[in-house]
């Protein structure tokens, strides 16, 4: 019994993951990066999701299929991200789902040399660099650590625990959550059992969108992440939820 009876609508509405041929283990080896807790079901074709987002495929894409979904020519291979239901404690929802499924798709077109229908899912992504950790450097060491990076960051908006790093001449700014503010089911997957545990939440804004940022800026921001993650004992995600080891990881691809 064959699963895609009738997949063009599907790869039709998106988010569709395109691929020029099959990419065997590397897809999942990749969807691994975004999600270490990624479950694969072999009789669904599914790949689920700790956010509750789906990704099903492989789907061949003949000719016949690829005019009926308007998907470009030469593509051989697709999968399609959908939402998932989810019980009471983990639930989400679906709008935020569905962006998720988006950055996924985009994530993974990145990393598998393929690419993604509709063509431009959520363009206007700003650059951004998150850091969780169990543990947080007061807001001075914090400032100290990106002021290489960053330029003269100064604390401001103090309240309810969290805070905001800016000032004039500066290359980004920071925002700060203390773990109260933090809720497991919205934590990007990628930390795996870390999600579990309250942790703090920095983000590095870059002030520009990811797709055209200036190669120094978007190092810059890296770079910084990457220290403040070292300083504190973090992990830094990308704004599509990968996981980011050099800041080379933000440039554009």
């Amino acid at each position: 019994m064959r699963l895609f009876h009738h997949p063009a609508s599907k790869l039709a509405a998106g988010p569709t993951l395109l691929l020029p041929a099959d990419p065997g283990p590397a897809l999942l080896d990749a969807a691994r990066r975004y999600d270490p807790g990624v479950r694969r079901s072999a009789l669904l074709h599914r790949l689920i999701f700790s956010n509750g987002v789906l990704l099903l495929g492989p789907v061949p894409v003949t000719p016949r299929l690829a005019q009926e979904a308007g998907l470009p020519g030469g593509t051989a291979v697709a999968w399609y991200a959908l939402t998932a239901l989810q019980g009471h404690r983990e639930r989400r929802a679906h709008d935020t789902k569905a962006d998720d499924g988006e950055r996924l798709v985009r994530g993974l077109a990145a990393r598998l040399g393929g690419t993604t229908h509709p063509a431009a899912l959520q363009p206007q992504l700003a650059l951004i660099a998150s850091v969780y950790s169990e543990q947080a450097p007061d807001p001075e060491q914090v400032t100290e650590t990106l002021r290489p990076y960053g330029g003269d960051l100064r604390v401001e908006d103090e309240k309810a625990g969290g805070y905001s790093l800016t000032g004039q001449k500066i290359h980004f700014s920071v925002a700060y959550w203390p773990p109260r503010r933090y809720r497991e089911s919205d934590a990007p997957p990628a930390l795996g059992p870390l999600r579990s545990r309250p942790l703090h939440h920095w983000d590095l804004h870059g002030g520009a969108r990811a797709a055209d940022a200036p190669r120094e800026l978007c190092l810059r921001v890296g770079e910084g992440a990457l220290a403040l993650a070292s300083q504190s004992g973090g992990i830094v995600l990308d704004m599509l939820g990968f996981p980011v080891s050099s800041p080379d990881d933000l440039l554009p691809r």
